[in-house]
């Protein structure tokens, strides 16, 4: 009887009590989220491709997430409590795909509540391909330029080659990769760089080795200079003799470097015959000397020898005379 009568009175005028009772908790609801605060989260977005597949479109490297919890909740979270990943693992066909995206939580948020988070984008569109691993070459890669005078003869990477794994036609189309940039400025000697990979193309992913070693020679550039019509100078000619008429002039090139050939001229000295052998009048033929720098090369000297008249020297022809 007591049972009977207990029924009777919850179920008295239910209606009622149907509405109350949804009011406070929504008045609950209400207050709940009226004390909840709320933050947002921006979470680097990995792409699992363990599959067959590799995204050939680009895709955000970012998704945020928006928390609704309790201050003292929020002042406890972290940007790293928070994973964000599009797995294309289970993907089998090449095609266009709206891939969803997850997000994974640290132990710590799974005990926190209320909690509530918020998605943006919860879905990536992108195409897919098949996957494709090849090794192409390693290119270095050069800022600035080298001082006035000198050039680079040859560059070299240790290692000369690296894996690249994406989607087939970015593979494909994909010939060598190039080393972070190596400034050879003030560079005048071979020397060797430490670099790391510039990855070129987002869709790649590159599987370097742990460094990247590049060699540069730079040596002096070859220059050739033109000296032409220079005076042979008469060396050691007895003081009683002369050379008559003008000094012989020969042409010759000197082949060296720019940094030490661009702006050297000649000593008043460096070309020469050596008249020392004469004791008379006569005309000889004697040998040019070309007196240069041990790095220098003479070509294209336009005589060997020079033909030299001598006679008696002016003035001791006067001193005879007038004795």
């Amino acid at each position: 009887m007591k049972t009977k009568q207990l029924f009777e009175k919850l179920t008295e005028n239910w209606q009622a009590k149907v509405i109350c009772f949804g009011l406070a908790l929504g008045l609950y609801v209400v207050h709940i989220t009226s004390i909840l605060d709320r933050k947002t989260y921006t979470v680097p977005l990995k792409v699992v491709a363990d599959g067959g597949m590799y995204p050939m479109s680009d895709y955000p490297e970012y998704v945020r997430i928006t928390v609704r919890s309790t201050a003292e909740n929020i002042a406890e979270t972290l940007q790293s409590d928070f994973t964000a990943t599009i797995d294309l693992t289970k993907y089998e066909k090449e095609g266009s795909f709206s891939v969803p995206v997850s997000v994974h939580l640290s132990p710590k948020l799974l005990l926190m509540d209320p909690f509530e988070i918020k998605l943006n984008p919860e879905s990536v569109s992108m195409r897919l391909e098949e996957k494709t691993l090849k090794y192409v070459s390693v290119a270095p890669s050069l800022s600035g330029e080298v001082p006035h005078g000198y050039a680079v003869t040859k560059m070299s990477v240790e290692p000369a080659t690296v894996e690249i794994v994406g989607p087939r036609r970015a593979v494909d189309e994909t010939k060598q990769v190039y080393t972070s940039a190596i400034d050879v400025t003030a560079l005048t000697s071979p020397k060797t760089f430490e670099a790391s990979l510039q990855n070129i193309n987002s869709l790649l992913a590159i599987n370097p080795a742990k460094s990247y070693t590049v060699h540069v020679d730079v040596a002096e550039e070859p220059l050739v200079k033109k000296f032409t019509d220079v005076p042979v100078r008469l060396l050691f000619l007895p003081e009683a003799l002369e050379a008559e008429g003008e000094s012989p002039k020969i042409s010759f090139d000197v082949a060296g470097t720019v940094p030490t050939l661009e702006d050297y001229e000649l000593s008043e000295s460096a070309v020469y015959a050596d008249c020392s052998a004469i004791d008379k009048v006569g005309t000889y033929d004697l040998p040019v000397h070309i007196t240069l720098p041990s790095y220098f090369q003479i070509e294209n000297q336009s005589a060997e020898t020079v033909n030299v008249a001598v006679r008696v020297r002016r003035e001791t022809q006067s001193e005879s005379a007038g004795r």
